[in-house]
This record gives C-alpha cells, sequence and structure tokens, in this order.
C-alpha cells in the first residue's frame, strides 16, 4: 500500500451529514439484476463526516454502483448488507475512502468503525469486530482495476479530507 496516505488516528465520528436527495437515493436504490447486491444511485449524493481529526467530504454521482455492506450474505444477521439510512452511509463512504486512498486503509477501517459505533449505535465491540474483517484483506483498496466491477465508479466520485 501507498505509504504516502494520511494516517490518522480516529476515535470519534461526531456527525455524518447528507443532503436530502441523496437521503432519498441510499434509500431507493437501483439494485442491478446484472450484478450480485450492487446498487446504483438514482441521484447525486454528498456527505460531510465530521471526526475527532477533521472533516472528511464525500461525492458520489448518480450512477455510481455499490453493494451496500462488504462481504457475504452469510454476514447479515450480524450487520446489514444496507440497514438504516445511516449504515447505507458508512457502508458509501467506506467505499469511496477505498477508492480515493487520501486515507490510508488503517484509517479507512477506523472510519467505519467509529461511525458505525457512534452515528449508527452499533456496540462497541460490534464495531470493532466489522473494523477487524474487512481489515483482513486490502484487496478492494486503491484504484479499481480495468477488469473489477466498480471500475466506471472511478469517474463518479470526489473525496477531500480537511483537518482541525
Amino acid at each position: 500500500m501507498n505509504k504516502t496516505l494520511k494516517s490518522l488516528d480516529i476515535k470519534a465520528v461526531y456527525d455524518l451529514q447528507i443532503n436530502s436527495s441523496g437521503a432519498v437515493a441510499l434509500m431507493s436504490l437501483i439494485e442491478l439484476k446484472s450484478l450480485n447486491r450492487r446498487y446504483k444511485l438514482t441521484s447525486d449524493v454528498w456527505i460531510r463526516v465530521i471526526t475527532d481529526k477533521g472533516t472528511i467530504s464525500l461525492f458520489a454521482k448518480e450512477g455510481f454502483i455499490f453493494d451496500g455492506r462488504s462481504g457475504s450474505p452469510l454476514l447479515d444477521w450480524y450487520a446489514p448488507n444496507l440497514g438504516s439510512l445511516y449504515e447505507r452511509i458508512m457502508w458509501l463512504v467506506h467505499d469511496l475512502l477505498g477508492y480515493a486512498t487520501c486515507l490510508d486503509f488503517k484509517t479507512t477501517n477506523k472510519v467505519l468503525r467509529y461511525g458505525l459505533r457512534d452515528q449508527c449505535v452499533y456496540r462497541a465491540s460490534k464495531a470493532f469486530v466489522i473494523e477487524k474483517f474487512v481489515s483482513i484483506s486490502g484487496a478492494w483498496f486503491g484504484t479499481p482495476k480495468e477488469t473489477d466491477w466498480c471500475y466506471n465508479n472511478i469517474s463518479k466520485f470526489n473525496v477531500s479530507f480537511f483537518s482541525e
């Protein structure tokens, strides 16, 4: 992994903000028949994640495709593939941070952990377990390859981090 990526010791996600049409889009995703458990955004989505280390500003363009919570359907009993609006926001944030690589792999997974704990009201132990599961493999992290199902997403997002 690229060692020049920003590494932050994030310990809290204070707030999640989303535009109203983005919230509607996340709650009315179009499931793609050609790709199992892949969903298309029906409008542009702007998200701000306010952490103890700064603010992450994220944008996903209409047509962006994501998979909800990554992982097997066997894990749906533990954490839903889509879930509530705040869970969907965190799954999307995690994907966008992974593609953007403005934050390193570990920090990206910590944002997911503390977002689930602080904004989705997951128990700390449950959020920790999810962080550990997504940390097992870094294969999903970084710019998608031309052969990846998500390759067309590379022109459909923008992510910025602003420190305190």
